[in-house]
């Protein structure tokens, strides 16, 4: 089971050819479907016969469903077949700085039931099993016949070590409470006997966006998780780098000494996954006392979020508007330096900071238009996160549904 469960990871080219044409089938009818069998023979270059028997196949093991005819311009009208999305549902979790989210969603990623708990201050094998009893209360709150859960998803902030299956953030070097050293597949499997998928949350979310967002329709892209880190897909693949740590950490690229100033921000708990945002305001609160922020929050300044700055920003306040504008400028340097390397089609901001808004995006947007180059940003779209604080659960469900189209 557990080899089962790494393997998704691994890059396409080392599925084998049957796996290859479920893959093609199930996922061309996920995306299109209703559709015709020829129609799918057409769109993938896979020969109709061939097509027809993967797809009776599926339809004898109920994964996909006889939805209806066609129109036909003569002849026998040709059946239309769909994804039957609760032939199985898939689990997905996302666990960040402060909250663990857990969803249960059926094939085509419409969310049946989700839980959300803070995060425990706790390491190692204590949080994993944290998230353990979180899927475990999920299963028991939404009823889920656990027969027809095929895979469970977990998104991590950090670097995911596949051959371990453990995670180490960077700044696990001068603090381990975010680490995690035990193998987190082998712990859910052997308490669940799921299938689990494991991966970074950045590297999830952008395949969530693509997978159970309304889909991109590109192959190059590059979700900014947070601001700190980033996923990366390249030729419609998650590019995750030699080590499993590409895009793991965006520093500013103005800083003398990056890794300095992380560590001690961090230290000194100022650390955040906003930009800095609400760090701003806290510091800046005696310069701008009548700013709504204050009132937001009841004059607590550590309550000061960046949903607090917003929901200032949105009552027209100044300053909260000052701080997005400034945050998007400082994200939009390391967006424009990715695009000047990557080249990608569409970029995509989240993790938290899509809150800013409009105000924060168009930021963004600006200074990658003023610092990019204008060939890499002529075609370029910078947007939102479709699925908000879902992205990486949902990501990590998608995980769990190709390598169950892959297998069927």
């Amino acid at each position: 089971m557990t080899l089962i469960a790494r393997r998704r990871l691994l890059d396409q080219a080392e599925l084998n050819d049957h796996e290859k044409k479920n893959l093609q089938i199930l996922d061309t009818i996920r995306r299109r479907g209703p559709i015709a069998r020829a129609e799918i023979s057409r769109l993938i270059g896979l020969n109709i016969v061939t097509v027809t028997s993967y797809v009776d196949r599926y339809l004898k093991k109920g994964v996909i469903k006889e939805v209806g005819v066609d129109v036909s311009s003569g002849g026998r009208k040709p059946t239309l077949v769909d994804l039957n999305p609760s032939s199985a549902y898939l689990i997905g979790v996302g666990l960040n700085v402060v909250d663990m989210i857990a969803i249960v969603c059926d094939l085509k990623g419409e969310i049946l039931f989700s839980l959300k708990r803070e995060r425990p201050l706790k390491a190692g094998e204590a949080l994993v099993m944290a998230m353990v009893s979180l899927v475990q209360e999920l299963i028991k709150q939404s009823n889920v016949d656990t027969g027809k859960v095929h895979g469970i998803g977990i998104g991590l902030p950090g670097i995911f070590n596949r051959d371990t299956s453990s995670v180490r953030w960077p700044i696990g070097l001068i603090d381990d409470d975010l680490s995690i050293t035990v193998s987190i597949h082998d712990i859910f499997e052997e308490k669940l006997g799921i299938p689990t998928f494991v991966d970074n949350d950045a590297n999830a979310a952008v395949f969530g966006e693509e997978w159970y967002g309304s889909g991109l329709g590109v192959k190059h892209a590059i979700y900014l998780y947070s601001g700190n880190g980033c996923g990366f897909m390249i030729n419609g693949q998650i590019y995750r780098g030699a080590s499993g740590c590409a895009g793991e950490w965006l520093f500013d690229l103005e800083e003398d000494n990056p890794l300095q100033n992380f560590i001690e921000s961090y230290k000194s708990k100022m650390w955040s996954c906003d930009l800095g945002i609400s760090l701003r305001a806290k510091q800046l609160h005696k310069e701008n006392p009548s700013s709504k922020i204050y009132e937001v929050v009841n004059g607590d300044l550590e309550k000061i979020t960046i949903k607090a700055i917003v929901k200032a920003a949105e009552t027209g306040d100044g300053f909260a508007n000052q701080l997005l504008k400034e945050a998007g400028a400082r994200l939009g340097k390391k967006a424009a330096f990715l695009v000047n390397l990557f080249n990608p089609d569409i970029i995509i901001i989240g993790g938290g900071i899509e809150m800013g808004g409009a105000t924060l995006v168009d930021a963004v947007r600006e200074t990658v238009k003023q610092s990019a180059i204008p060939e890499a940003t002529e075609k370029l779209r910078i947007i939102s996160s479709q699925l908000g604080e879902n992205g990486v659960p949902l990501g990590t469900a998608a995980l769990a549904a190709q390598n169950y189209f892959i297998s069927v």
